[in-house]
């Protein structure tokens, strides 16, 4: 039997499918608009750089693993690495992605492998271009010096779960004179990024990297059904209030 908090929860995420698939549909007729995130707006700018450069992209899906609440914020990471990966795979040195989990990194090489075959380019794809650098938070991100030292990488993206070595993983990119776009779910290690990343994500922006780099039109009708669930859940509290405040108990 269903209690009521779980046929609450299913309703509400049955209204949030309903509205992402009829964002969906209207998407092409109604244009989204973004309000304007710094990081998003310069990282193509310095992608075309690298790649014209002959620079490395390193994107870094963090130290989470692909089963748990830590996951989300990689799985955020793997829809813009789809992106970036079409845009360098005809670079001499296309994007490396890095990850701190087996099953994480597996991920990493089959979106590596479609976005190489969407652009018909598949026997460009090599498998060492998503890598496993360290089982532990510490061996990770002392792992990314070496790697970003290595590879020549000039643009350093940080799109995963982070806790206090996200700032240090930060720190090297900028000590590299990289362009850093970090973000993270984690308040605490947002903030940490907030002061070592040239351009932070702040919030949830990084669950709309996929968006503001225009990875497919569910990722817009995604922040849309958003943004509507919000403003529903604030009128119902204001509606909740103002009956409370009027002596009317639901």
């Amino acid at each position: 039997m269903l209690g009521s908090i779980d046929i609450v929860g299913l309703l509400v995420l049955l209204l949030f499918l309903g509205l992402l698939l009829g964002f969906a549909a209207v998407g092409r007729n109604w244009p989204t608009v973004f309000r304007p995130v710094p990081g998003f707006e310069e990282l193509g700018t310095a992608i075309e750089c690298a790649v014209e450069a002959g620079e490395r992209v390193h994107l870094s899906l963090g130290t989470g693993s692909v089963i748990g609440s830590d996951s989300a914020p990689a799985l955020a990471g793997l829809a813009m690495l789809s992106r970036v990966a079409s845009v360098t795979t005809m670079s001499d040195k296309p994007v490396v992605v890095t990850a701190g989990d087996g099953a994480m990194t597996m991920l990493a090489q089959e979106t590596l492998r479609s976005a190489y075959q969407q652009a018909k380019v598949g026997e460009r794809y090599r498998r060492t271009s998503g890598r496993m650098l360290g089982p532990t938070p510490l061996s990770y991100v002392a792992s990314l010096p070496i790697l970003i030292a290595s590879e020549d990488v000039s643009v350093h993206i940080l799109a995963g779960s982070f806790g206090a070595e996200g700032a240090l993983a930060a720190d090297f990119g900028e000590r590299q004179h990289a362009f850093v776009i970090a973000g993270t779910d984690d308040a605490q290690s947002q903030a940490l990024l907030y002061v070592t990343a040239e351009y932070p994500m702040i919030g949830e922006e990084i669950f709309a990297g996929g968006a503001y780099l225009n990875v497919g039109p569910l990722h817009r009708a995604s922040l849309r059904a958003q943004d509507a669930v919000r403003m529903l859940i604030v009128v119902l509290i204001l509606t909740g209030t103002v009956l409370r405040a009027l002596g009317v108990i639901l």
